[in-house]
């Protein structure tokens, strides 16, 4: 199971309207990605931009997909992450690869291939990492993701930028994940009323 559970409470609605919120997160590193409007976000938001913030809820939307047309990623700088997703091959692919575009560069793995085999409990990720290949077993229980996988991409960029490293929020099954420095970090939690923590 997801080590990272707890369910924080944050900041309910409040006087700060959902316009207000954006442009506050957009200073602390969090954005919409270009070409996504207010209408997409208002589209899982619901309300208006006018209404309360409930920053929970908005993190939860900016890191997750428009629920309509091509459903794009509303935001490369926060991911609202489902642990209970690896179901077959692919699954830690795709996991990865959102984890090395919260890291804008700085975790620049290429050729990614995985296996899953749930009934046999056998799974593994590999990798190329500055062109050498890595490959990782990973623990199998259910369909789960492997709670040592955040770990160990900790450690791969505690070593490549200084200061920035992910940080993390448990809902419950599911997470809020960013990457940044020590001031991001306090900043979001300050706002949302989340404790984000590093591990």
């Amino acid at each position: 199971m997801w080590p990272f559970s707890g369910k924080p409470k944050g900041k309910a609605a409040s006087s700060v309207t959902v316009a207000q919120a954006l442009e506050l997160l957009a200073d602390a590193g969090i954005r919409t990605r270009p070409g996504i409007s207010h209408d997409d976000l208002l589209f899982s938001l619901e309300g208006t931009m006018e209404s309360p913030v409930d920053w929970t809820n908005l993190l939860c939307v900016l890191g997750s997909e428009v629920e309509r047309d091509k459903f794009e990623r509303i935001s490369d700088d926060i991911w609202h992450f489902d642990a209970e997703c690896i179901e077959d091959d692919g699954a830690y692919v795709r996991v990865l690869e959102q984890f090395a575009i919260l890291t804008k560069g700085v975790l620049p793995i290429k050729d990614i291939h995985d296996h899953v085999d749930i009934e046999n409990k056998v799974a593994w990720v590999e990798f190329v990492l500055d062109g050498k290949a890595v490959r990782w077993d990973l623990e199998v229980s259910d369909d789960w993701v492997d709670p040592g996988l955040y770990s160990r991409l900790q450690e791969l960029v505690s070593s490549r930028a200084a200061g920035k490293r992910f940080f993390i929020i448990g809902l419950g099954q599911d997470s809020l994940i960013s990457f940044g420095d020590e001031s991001m970090k306090r900043t979001l939690s300050k706002l949302s009323g989340l404790e984000f923590q590093w591990e």
